[in-house]
């Protein structure tokens, strides 16, 4: 994309951490995930984010991708992904990253309504809720880290800031900070919460437990 065609070295002068997402590394996948063309852009993005630095074995340029699921089910193992992922992309495009997070599908937004326009709601959450487990729980990002939306308000997670779910704490936006109070607080959960505690549990950065 010609309007973004100089962020790799922006990118690389200010040492940002890019997490970019890669449903899968086949075209066909992709392309009926993430719509048309979505791959062919994604492996050119990769491509020269690869040509400035980003990925290599030996650089502090960070470049991880992220996977998640095209259905209704949990994603297997993250560390058997990657493998597949990185010698995929290496044999068929030259790519190379460092390390792949596998992400669950949260039911809401979009995927909630897929998995209602698909009649596969019940089963999914009977899916998430048979594979809870405890050892992710300690280790969930909220736990351990706030999502801020664009105009300062505080929330849990990212996905709580999809569902407008504030935090439940007096320090409600970025300019009433209280860490105190935050450490102290209730964190707001619901349905999709299982998602994260399912399996191996999910974050931001890939599996939990």
């Amino acid at each position: 994309n010609k309007k973004f065609y100089d962020l790799p070295e922006f990118f690389k002068k200010h040492n940002v951490h890019v997490v970019s997402s890669m449903p899968h590394w086949t075209r066909g996948k992709t392309d009926k995930q993430r719509g048309e063309g979505v791959f062919d852009m994604s492996i050119k993005a990769l491509q020269e984010l690869n040509a400035v630095g980003y990925g290599m074995p030996d650089s502090d340029l960070r470049l991880d991708l992220v996977y998640n699921p095209s259905g209704a089910f949990l994603p297997g193992d993250q560390a058997a992904m990657e493998k597949d992922f990185k010698k995929a992309l290496m044999e068929d495009f030259g790519i190379k990253f460092h390390s792949l997070f596998a992400i669950t599908n949260l039911p809401i937004a979009r995927f909630l309504d897929y998995l209602i326009a698909s009649e596969n709601y019940e089963e999914y959450m009977y899916q998430l809720v048979d594979a809870y487990n405890p050892a992710a729980v300690a280790n969930v990002m909220c736990t351990n880290t706030l999502s801020i939306s664009w105009d300062g308000y505080l929330f849990d997670c990212d996905f709580n800031q999809m569902l407008e779910l504030p935090v439940n704490s007096k320090s409600k936006h970025i300019s009433q900070f209280n860490e105190e109070l935050l450490e102290g607080r209730h964190i707001v959960i619901s349905q999709h919460c299982y998602g994260c505690t399912a399996g191996a549990g999910s974050s931001c950065q890939g599996v939990v437990a």
